[in-house]
């Protein structure tokens, strides 16, 4: 209908286009294109509406102006529903167990840890330009022995692997009744006992090291983290629901060591077992006697653990929320007799407008800088923090989301320091750089999933089946926007809040994790279709593949 305007009416239609939707009339036709590609006030009204600096363009021609608004209409993702190519796995029409896999991205590499549903075995994939290679499986010890359920995995620091599984014997009276696992699991309840093994990929002795948990007899494991030598569980009781506790263990020195000759732990052909004990101690606990914090009262179950700092401080995540809910100092583990280390809500008084401060949760720092200079010229060392905030209004129930801005000085002659994000979120006094347009939280159990760009240009969270990425420059935004980057029509009329407009993408899936990889525009998503690769990028054309690549990965057919 556009196309059979005159020109003249044409051109005033492309002029009150915001940007995105003036660059998708513009590729809809040739006729279209050639009158938005030649008109040069056109453009230049479109480039002072996208983000970027505005010196110099008067100077440019008119087709270096249209590539410059291509290359900016990228980097602010316009259109990337459009344009994201997307992959899905197949693995043999395999579930993957999303509870018990795991993500993990570092500035190494990309790795999976998938469990599927059915099947004890885990599965360790490397990601790499959306290409899925196997690395290794790994088997918890006793699967010929009974049935195995792998409840959680984990990556620890140094590549090694994670498994918590549950082992049930086989109603089978010729079963070796003295071997450990047996042992131990006829002596706990029908629903069998949990286990703990550890599997070290690099390890030349392929040793699994392994430890049982007979102290939580009845109790079931919601959450599990790990880190170096030390791992944390959320437990609660079946039958005592207000019966929950969070252990802190500290793995000792290794036990006795015993052949297993019956059963591989992983493809490079494991054969010992060696029995680890560890130290228990109980961060957080709630019974028919009461609550070791006021706090859990309050947050309910502990669905979610994460270490934080260099494993200084233990994150505690519950339902409903897209943060973390509160945190715990474990920089050592008090004596007997000594209080618990307390609980500390996620939660801060920031103000939103003149007459409005709303109470953030304020999530792990995902930028920063860190500017030194001679303070004997009065240039103090300088750091700043960039963070996610998410507030709900206590009355009215609006929910906001904002990117949050913490600094400090410090006062050393000769600073030493380097920069450490998960140190970032232990300020208290917090300012608002921008906020994010359309932000929407989950209130069912799951909660929103959030994940942030290595670099900090990518912010993502995911809704069930919808996608919002915003797209940010956060050295701009770190710097209150002091050099006019984002345009004044960016800015809220009525709080004066940047406001940033995300990218919004139907999966045709329930997200329940989700990283960005090495890359700015590449996500890792598991959902319930699979195990999802999106990319971004500039050079999408936005092709949906299932890739089958899994059958030949998969053609191992151990349960």
């Amino acid at each position: 209908m556009l196309l059979n305007f005159p020109t003249e009416l044409i051109q005033l239609v492309l002029w009150n286009c915001d940007p995105p939707a003036y660059l998708q009339a513009a590729f809809t036709s040739r006729r279209l294109f050639e009158i938005a590609y030649s008109n040069r006030e056109i453009i230049l009204h479109q480039l002072y509406q996208t983000p970027g600096l505005t010196d110099g363009l008067e100077a440019l021609q008119t087709k270096a102006l249209f590539s410059l608004l291509l290359n900016r209409s990228f980097a602010q993702l316009y259109g990337a529903e459009f344009y994201a190519d997307r992959r899905v796995f197949d693995f043999q029409n395999r579930v993957i167990d999303s509870r018990a896999s795991t993500l993990e991205t570092s500035k190494d590499w990309d790795r999976v840890l998938l469990v599927f549903k059915g099947h004890s075995t885990v599965h360790l994939f490397r990601m790499e330009d959306g290409k899925l290679t196997l690395e290794d499986r790994f088997q918890p010890p006793g699967r010929h022995l009974g049935d195995i359920q792998v409840l959680r995995t984990a990556f620890d620091r140094d590549r090694g692997v994670y498994v918590l599984h549950r082992f049930k014997p086989f109603e089978d009276h010729n079963l070796d009744t003295n071997h450990p696992f047996v042992k131990h699991a006829q002596q706990s309840n029908s629903h069998g006992s949990i286990f703990l093994a550890y599997h070290d990929p690099t390890s030349e002795t392929g040793v699994i090291r392994m430890c049982a948990f007979p102290d939580h007899e009845g109790y079931e494991p919601v959450a599990f983290s790990a880190h170096e030598d030390r791992f944390a569980i959320s437990w609660f009781h079946t039958n005592k629901m207000n019966d929950r506790e969070v252990v802190l263990y500290t793995i000792k020195q290794p036990g006795r060591e015993e052949e297993n000759e019956w059963d591989s732990g992983n493809e490079s052909g494991a054969s010992h077992i060696t029995y680890v004990t560890y130290e228990p101690y109980v961060l957080a606990e709630t019974n028919e006697e009461g609550s070791s914090d006021d706090m859990l009262s309050e947050k309910g179950l502990t669905v979610g653990l994460s270490f934080n700092d260099r494993g200084l401080q233990l994150l505690h995540h519950y339902r409903a929320q897209s943060l973390y809910g509160s945190f715990q100092r474990i920089h050592s583990v008090p004596l007997l007799g000594q209080h618990k280390p307390r609980l500390v809500e996620n939660a801060c008084i920031v103000s939103f407008s003149h007459q409005l401060s709303l109470r953030f949760s304020i999530g792990i720092p995902f930028f920063g800088t860190h500017e030194t200079g001679d303070i004997n010229q009065g240039v103090r060392c300088h750091w700043q923090y960039l963070a996610l905030g998410i507030a709900t209004h206590r009355v009215e129930n609006w929910t906001v989301a904002c990117l949050l801005k913490s600094q400090a000085h410090c006062q050393v002659r000769h600073c030493g320091h380097t920069l450490n994000l998960d140190r970032g979120r232990r300020f208290d006094n917090w300012e608002i750089m921008a906020q994010l347009g359309d932000f929407k939280e989950l209130s069912t159990s799951p909660g929103s999933r959030v994940a942030a760009s290595r670099q900090g240009t990518r912010i993502a969270v995911a809704n069930w089946k919808t996608l919002y990425i915003w797209a940010l420059e956060p050295q701009v935004l770190i710097e209150d926007n002091n050099n006019g980057f984002y345009p004044p029509a960016w800015r809220s009329p009525s709080s004066g809040i940047l406001e940033l407009r995300p990218a919004a993408l139907q999966l045709d899936a329930v997200c329940s994790q989700m990283r960005f990889t090495q890359k700015e525009d590449e996500l890792v998503l598991i959902t319930d279709r699979g195990l999802m690769y999106l990319d971004l990028g500039p050079n999408g054309r936005g092709t949906q593949i299932l890739d089958s690549h899994g059958h030949g990965i998969m053609e191992d057919n151990r349960p």
